[in-house]
């Protein structure tokens, strides 16, 4: 329990800002890269067993042979083999960062932001300047747009590492004898609000102040995606197939899993965007956060009616925040504090209407207009400066 407490900390370690997005450059839609990555994390997975099936199959002792198939066909040789390919919690977030960043990105999407870092992002000033508690937030998650959803990189290593965490407990759930449902709600209760390690203790309110409902979206699309690897599930509100089958004694991926497919695709979705899913704040930071969103309230409702071509109508946010309340009507631990959470529609929007954002209140580095000057869309976080080892 204390290495999953450690290494789930790790996967929160970072934050993202997905209000404070630049309107002067378009986003590059990366989704066929995180296709890319996971087809062939599992194609290596696959042909690793694959392998070792072959040599089992050259075992002269018949019960030795079936012995040994038997626990190659078990399903969770695939899960752990697809989670062991990405680098640790932490570790991830820089992997994608110097992937989006490298010159293939500059080659395939020259003039277009992969990756959108920002010195000025909210989590700078929110705050008490002697508060350990900004330790933490100087890992800042870039935003990226993948299969037109814009979400932090964070989001990633809590879906393949916090994901485990929610298969390993769910399984255990399971060998004690609770049904799916009831193993179901037993983990999300227990990574939400249960206990020490839910995101209203160790890994939110404790060590930023923040509750997200994001990130535990991020959680829960993750343990999806390793049931999902050999069995069906429920994604966006349809069943789909495994994406690895038994094809006689052998292993084999599913057809659908291919690259620039568009498969990955089925786990990401507005749930991931903190903006119009937004957090849960403690007290000692919600004000510090309402004022900096207000201030820059022209920005925020610009980028998302202008370049995510959403509706310029507050009621359109609401309702979308509390549809992402649930993962297509299955539960993940979403605060459920409406009233509290800071949204565009309840923050942004009645600040422009009123004229109370800008006039001279933009954080340092910003111009009358609330922008900072574009960055070249690859250029490096000043937190790294490293070669990616994993299969970013």
């Amino acid at each position: 329990m204390m290495t999953a407490t450690l290494c789930a900390s790790a996967a929160s370690a970072h934050e993202t800002d997905n209000f404070y997005l630049p309107v002067n450059r378009p986003f590059a839609d990366v989704g066929a890269f995180f296709d890319a990555a996971h087809t062939r994390a599992i194609e290596r997975t696959v042909r690793r067993l694959n392998a070792e099936i072959d040599a089992a199959l050259r075992i002269r002792d018949a019960d030795r042979r079936a012995q040994r198939l038997a626990e190659l066909h078990d399903p969770e040789n695939i899960v752990r083999g697809v989670h062991g390919s990405f680098s640790d919690a932490f570790t991830e977030v820089l992997d994608i960062e110097d992937a989006l960043r490298g010159p293939w990105a500059r080659a395939m999407y020259p003039d277009k932001i992969t990756a959108n870092w920002d010195a000025n992002w909210m989590y700078t000033y929110v705050h008490f300047p002697l508060d350990p508690r900004r330790l933490v937030l100087l890992f800042q998650s870039s935003t990226v747009k993948a299969y037109g959803v814009y979400f932090g990189t964070d989001k990633l290593s809590h879906f393949h590492h916090m994901g485990m965490f929610y298969y390993d407990a769910y399984r255990g759930h399971r060998r004690d004898g609770m049904d799916h449902k009831r193993a179901v709600d037993a983990l999300v209760h227990t990574y939400s609000k249960g206990g020490p390690i839910g995101e209203s203790s160790l890994l939110g309110f404790f060590a930023t102040g923040v509750y997200s409902n994001a990130d535990l979206a991020a959680n829960y699309a993750g343990f999806k995606f390793y049931l999902n690897l050999t069995e069906p599930v429920q994604v966006k509100g349809r069943e789909v197939e495994p994406l690895v089958v038994r094809c006689g004694v052998y292993w084999r991926l599913s057809t659908r899993v291919r690259p620039e497919s568009g498969w990955f695709g089925d786990f990401v979705s507005d749930h991931w965007n903190e903006a119009l899913n937004p957090s849960l704040y403690d007290v000692t930071v919600r004000g510090s956060v309402k004022s900096i969103l207000q201030r820059r309230a022209g920005r925020i409702v610009e980028f998302y009616t202008t370049k995510d071509n959403r509706p310029s109508d507050p009621a359109y946010y609401d309702t979308l925040m509390h549809e992402l309340g649930t993962l297509y009507g299955e539960p993940y631990g979403h605060s459920g504090e409406w009233e509290k959470l800071l949204s565009i529609g309840t923050t942004c929007m009645p600040a422009l209407a009123a004229g109370t954002n800008g006039g001279g209140e933009n954080a340092p580095g910003e111009n009358a207009a609330g922008r900072t000057p574009a960055a070249p869309a690859t250029s490096s976080t000043p937190f790294t400066g490293r070669r990616s080892r994993g299969f970013y």
